[in-house]
């Protein structure tokens, strides 16, 4: 049972947090350039995983990429949605 709650990506995720509030408590004027390398440092280990997963769809003939994809996309439009809602106009 514990194993499958301490994963690496979740100590990952909780460390990444705690950096996060610290960053935003001690430094908030840093906080968005915490978030934008973040981003950037996500983004190759995203696309290596993807890349990964379609070579094994290729070999094993499963759809585990075509559902990763569909994911991605759902929480893009989500993440639009909300971006949207909470949108304001500044002047």
């Amino acid at each position: 049972m514990i194993r499958k709650i301490i994963t690496p990506v979740n100590t990952i995720f909780f460390f990444w947090g705690l950096v996060l509030l610290t960053f935003s408590e001690s430094y908030p004027q840093y906080t968005r350039y915490y978030l934008y390398s973040s981003i950037v440092a996500i983004l190759p280990i995203m696309i290596f995983d993807l890349r990964k997963q379609r070579k094994e769809d290729k070999q094993n003939g499963i759809v585990k990429f075509q559902s990763a994809i569909y994911r991605m996309l759902i929480m893009a439009v989500m993440l639009g949605i909300a971006y949207f809602i909470t949108k304001q106009n500044h002047i």
